[in-house]
């Protein structure tokens, strides 16, 4: 096992061209395709496929005249309506240029003696220990068990001093973890540091968010919350998430960022959207509808002969059949015969070169990359 971990520990996104670390790079998909970037389809980038919410549009709209002034490098606005929101705290709030800004300095705030991941998972959680030089340990998750993570299986691996990370739900398979289990973790091991990425859990009906644990940063310090406001707000080039930590904690991870990581259009995007009175409608909306679309494309890829990973996110882990195209083989095509852009999951350590990553979007563009797929398998 020890040699396995550590094969694990090696692979991942590292290696990966700029342009293929994550999705969503339309400019890089563009020139590639030889199309215009707006023909495109992405399928790559996981983002609410309603839109922006009109109240953000119109706070954007409102707060340009205020970009001859500095942003308030406090966000004090921002973080009272995420507090509200939460019904947290803003002392226990930090505010970044997106959730990805917070993910690297995570281990350097925390003096992580190690960063322990699962593979597969989010690239950009190891390529931060590796720029802080923290040692990585990869627990793998097996497909034949739908890449369920066993929390006593990777409680079995912790030391003293180490940062966990735990997708909920993990990126790119889209599982959660049982919330009760997890939070037992959590108390079972004050002694680790845990944190839950939630960057798409606003997508997955029912989910219980780590930060309604009751009292969780008072009893337990250990525990830090990341959210995104940039995938289900479709907010995804304004850069915006948080974090939710212990107040002391709060304050240390603020004192290492740079003063004006959130711009000032960012935060009045952020404080509009958390205080509109029409916001449950949108969230409702947004998980009605991918989750009538998520079955029904999960069904139809399962009926041209692909491995479907169940999923409570707005994406889908996709395998393809052995006798098949490989995954950069298809999407390469897809892309350049029908401008529709998929994400290749080679760089993700614990996957192969025949696993895809595709958004969840509307009926509409679901069913043209259906059947795009059909010609093309």
């Amino acid at each position: 096992m020890a040699a396995e971990l550590d094969a694990l520990g090696e692979r991942g996104g590292r290696d990966a061209p700029d342009d293929a670390r994550h999705g969503g790079n339309l400019a890089a998909l563009a020139r590639r395709s030889g199309r215009a970037a707006e023909s495109l389809l992405d399928f790559s980038a996981n983002i609410n496929p309603l839109g922006m919410p009109a109240v953000a549009r119109a706070a954007l709209i409102a707060a340009i005249d205020e970009l001859g002034h500095y942003p308030d490098p406090a966000c004090t606005a921002l973080r009272a309506a995420i507090g509200a929101h939460l019904g947290v705290a803003s002392e226990c709030i930090v505010v970044g240029n997106g959730a990805e800004q917070l993910i690297w300095w995570l281990p350097r705030l925390l003096a992580a003696r190690r960063v322990l991941v699962t593979a597969p998972a989010y690239v950009d959680y190891q390529r931060a220990a590796e720029v802080w030089q923290r040692p990585l340990c990869s627990i793998p998750l097996r497909p034949e068990d739908d890449f369920a993570l066993d929390l006593g299986r990777l409680s079995a691996h912790l030391q003293a001093g180490d940062l966990v990370w735990i997708g909920q739900p993990n990126n790119p398979t889209g599982r959660l973890v049982e919330p009760a289990q997890l939070r037992e973790a959590v108390s079972a091991h004050p002694h680790i540091d845990w944190a839950i990425d939630e960057a798409f859990i606003d997508f997955a009906d029912g989910a219980h968010s780590a930060v309604h644990w009751e009292r969780p940063h008072e009893e337990r310090p250990n525990l830090i919350v990341l959210r995104s406001m940039t995938k289900f707000y479709a907010l995804a080039g304004l850069r915006l998430g948080y974090a939710v930590l212990a107040p002391e904690r709060a304050a240390a991870f603020a004192r290492l960022l740079p003063a004006w990581s959130v711009n000032t259009l960012a935060a009045a995007a952020g404080s509009a959207l958390l205080t509109d009175p029409t916001l449950r409608t949108f969230a409702q909306r947004t998980r009605q509808l991918i989750g009538s679309e998520r079955r029904h494309l999960s069904e139809a890829l399962r009926g041209l002969g692909l491995r479907v990973f169940d999923s409570a996110a707005n994406y889908l882990l996709l395998r393809l059949p052995d006798a098949g195209p490989r995954a950069a083989d298809l999407a390469a095509r897809l892309l350049q015969t029908e401008g529709i852009a998929v994400r290749v999951c080679a760089n993700y350590a614990g996957l192969d070169a025949r696993y895809l990553r595709i958004a969840v979007r509307t009926e509409l563009e679901n069913r043209r990359l259906l059947a795009a797929l059909t010609r093309l398998l």
